[in-house]
């Protein structure tokens, strides 16, 4: 656990400003005319050269969401014969090799000054060796992306058909050296790891193949050293070259779902169909998480973009992948600044005469949600001449029914005026606990009912502290349950472990021979279903039995609801209603061994140490008081109050606030709660949890600060919350998160015992 210092100091790297994150609701553009926006959609699902088994589903459906976002919805205007789509679909080309590197150069060769190109590839990755000539590869790979018409490589080093981090280098380069902007975003990885309790094809799938699956024998990578556990410095999948900064290059902004040791996953969205029943269609979680974003908030920058996805990371209690987010990053999105903060939408009369909108999952509606109905853009609330409610949508379109509310009367669809909009009011939190059961193929039946009748004991009690659903192994989850040993997950991690050829092995720092071989356990598993040994990413463990801190069921109970309040935390990282001028709010770290105080960047995931000492800066220039709470949230579930203050409009803070010690371990995160000043300083101790129990070791308030007592005393949900909009007077409240890994010590001097060196001066007082 981290050790809370209401006073101390840590290290980073170049302070940013971090405003609030996520906001709620989607908005309105005006659309910039003067310039040309190109897209390209390069999506690999079918591979008619390898095994189906090696087959994704979600790419195609990724290249839909994408074009149909651009086409329709996007804050700046895309024409259709600039948007290229290559994909599995009707009637599209294959994403092949030559197809993708032509359309590549196609933009090039059209691209002028101030154009914007977006560039999407979603598909498999996976790494070859690099060539004698390629020597700015480090590590001796080359990231490579598998196009469509990828080829077996047969026992040679090099796979026919891929497309390699150099050459998307020179076609990058090239788009560049037009001076237009370019946004890509790669939605695949290039190593692996092991996964356990998410079987379902349909549900979970990792985007990647082994080379050795693809034929490259391992001796092709005899002399390659790849770190797969991660390091002080992180590896995007793509080479340097991409990266340089030249007065007659445009900028480039690079999203990444994974860094170039770690898999992506692909998962099922329920969508809800007209008639009332859902079906499940699979997306790359990292493209729908960040149109997701967009949707609900175009008026951002990539880096509070970046910092939007990585909240909804955590919310979703996923802790690996680690997006990496590289270039211009504090650009506005696509360039546009011309957004208006307002979460309306024009109504659409269908050839059913049905009323639909242009907005849907994706912003954050979902079937039910109540929508104001408004005569014009411009109308207040209390101008409203109705309600309407979400019948069925999809990811970027609602239809919609009639409805009323305690101050509007029922409003039929004929009475709707041509020309009318509706206004987002109300949305709902999804405080839910989603828990898989174990997989019955590595379970016996005695385990399997033990943990069934838990969960349903669980299940059935009334009086339970949070609102749990349980599915099927396999099913989308927050938690994934699974029973194995310890020996039988070191011998899974030591065959990962070598299929990937990391050079720190977990047989370098657990012995088997101190393994229990016969107790079974069950393992707390992420929604990835991540599993290892390794000391500084041990997956969370229980005995199946009663121990001394009480029955299993019990045990079990109490562990979900220790993750379900850190992961409800993370969830309110999705709420913010002040604005990105009203406070600047950062963190910082003086490293074990140093002096200076670095900025904390939140889109880097940032790497700390134990012995490292943690800052935090802020200034206030809200106009009113607001008080700040800033807690710790550990890899077990934990949560410790690091600080509490109380700051006047213009006060400044800047104060050391806790140190990281040798429990702290893998992802953690911090999250702050900046809320306007009540009558008291607000102080979230009640909060504060111990982590889960491991085997290892031993009148309704609709605010922020409302909910986040609702965590405290267990109450489960609250259901919608009204947005705080220019019409309501809702004290305003954010809660920032930054997600930061935790690996092994330094060794060198802790930072409490070192002097920083700061142009700052400490100022303010953490309570």
């Amino acid at each position: 656990m981290i050790s809370n210092r209401r006073g101390v100091s840590s290290r980073m790297k170049a302070l940013l400003a971090l405003a609030p994150i996520c906001f709620l609701g989607a908005m309105i553009a005006s659309p910039i005319q003067a310039r040309e926006n190109y897209a390209l959609i390069a999506a690999a699902s079918d591979y008619p050269n390898l095994d189906e088994k090696y087959w994704l589903k979600g790419p195609k459906n990724d290249a839909v969401l994408v074009r149909d976002y651009l086409l329709n919805a996007a804050p700046v205007k895309f024409q259709p014969d600039n948007v290229t789509t290559l994909g599995s679909g009707d009637g599209l080309e294959l994403a092949t090799h030559d197809a993708i590197l032509r359309e590549l150069g196609e933009i090039a060769a059209k691209a002028k000054k101030g154009d914007f190109v977006f560039l999407q590839f979603s598909g498999h990755g996976s790494y070859q060796p690099a060539t004698e000539a390629d020597t700015a590869e480090q590590d001796g790979r080359d990231e490579i992306f598998l196009a469509a018409d990828t080829k077996m490589a047969d026992g040679q080093p090099f796979m026919p058909n891929v497309i390699t981090d150099n050459q998307f280098a020179d076609a990058f380069t090239a788009i560049r050296k037009t001076g237009a902007t370019l946004w890509l975003v790669f939605d695949s990885c290039h190593s692996g790891t092991i996964t356990r309790g998410a079987p379902g094809e349909d549900d979970l799938v990792m985007r990647e193949i082994k080379p050795a699956d693809l034929g490259i024998p391992d001796s092709a990578f005899a002399s390659v050293a790849a770190d797969t556990d991660g390091d002080a410095t992180r590896a995007a999948p793509l080479s340097a070259a991409s990266f340089e900064e030249e007065a007659d290059l445009g900028n480039m902004v690079a999203f990444f779902a994974a860094q170039s040791t770690e898999t992506t996953p692909e998962k099922g969205y329920e969508v809800t169909l007209e008639d009332g029943s859902t079906v499940k269609q699979n997306y790359g979680v990292f493209t729908h998480t960040i149109f997701s974003a967009m949707a609900r908030n175009p008026a951002m920058t990539y880096r509070q973009l970046a910092q939007s996805v990585l909240a909804s990371y955590a919310a979703g209690n996923m802790l690996k992948p680690t997006p990496l987010f590289e270039g211009s990053l504090d650009m506005p999105i696509f360039g546009n600044d011309e957004v208006a903060d307002v979460a309306q939408w024009p109504t659409v009369v269908g050839g059913d005469k049905g009323l639909t909108i242009s907005a849907g999952q994706l912003h954050g509606l979902a079937k039910g949600t109540r929508l104001l109905v408004l005569p014009s853009p411009a109308a207040t609330n209390e101008e409203a001449i109705g309600v309407l409610e979400v019948a069925s949508n999809d990811q970027l379109r609602s239809k919609l029914t009639p409805s009323s509310d305690e101050t509007h009367a029922r409003i039929e669809l004929a009475d709707v005026p041509v020309g009318a909009y509706v206004r987002l009011v109300e949305t709902a939190y999804p405080f839910e606990l989603v828990v898989a059961k174990p997989d019955p193929a590595t379970s016996d039946a005695a385990q399997l009912a033990a943990v069934d009748d838990a969960l349903a004991a669980i299940l059935g009690d009334a009086d339970k502290p949070l609102r749990i659903k349980v599915v099927e192994a396999g099913e989308p989850a927050d938690v994934r349950l699974a029973v194995y040993t310890e020996r039988q997950v070191f011998d899974m991690e030591v065959e990962a472990d070598r299929a990937a050829g990391t050079i720190t092995p977990v047989s370098a720092s657990v012995d088997a021979t101190s393994l229990d071989e016969t107790t079974p356990l069950l393992w707390l598993l992420p929604t990835t279903g991540d599993i290892s040994l390794k000391p500084q990413k041990r997956s969370a463990a229980m005995d199946l039995g009663a121990t001394e801190a009480g029955d299993f069921t019990s045990n079990l109970s109490q562990n979900l609801v220790t993750i379900f309040r850190a992961t409800s935390l993370s969830r309110l990282s999705q709420v913010s209603t002040f604005k990105p001028k009203d406070f600047t709010l950062t963190f910082g770290v003086q490293a074990a061994g140093g002096e200076t105080i670095a900025a904390l960047e939140p889109e880097q995931t940032p790497i700390v140490r134990p012995g490292d000492r943690l800052y935090v800066d802020m200034t206030n220039k809200s106009g009113k008081a607001v008080d700040l709470n800033v807690l710790y949230v550990d890899h077990d579930y934990g949560i410790t109050l690091l600080c509490t203050a109380h700051l006047a409009n213009n006060d400044k803070l800047f104060q050391p606030i806790a140190d990281l010690n040798e429990t702290d371990r893998a992802a953690e995160r911090i999250v702050a709660v900046v809320n306007e000043s009540g009558k008291d300083l607000t102080d979230l101790s009640f909060l504060e949890q111990r982590g889960i129990v491991v085997r290892t070791r031993g009148a309704e308030d609709t605010s922020l600060i409302g909910m986040l007592a609702d965590l405290g005393a267990g109450q489960p949900t609250r259901g919608p919350a009204a947005v705080s909009t220019r019409d309501t007077k809702q004290p305003r409240g954010a809660v920032v998160m930054v997600p930061v890994e935790v690996l092994e010590p330094s060794g060198e001097t802790p930072a409490a015992e070192i002097a920083p060196v700061d142009e700052r001066a400490s100022v303010g007082s953490c309570g």
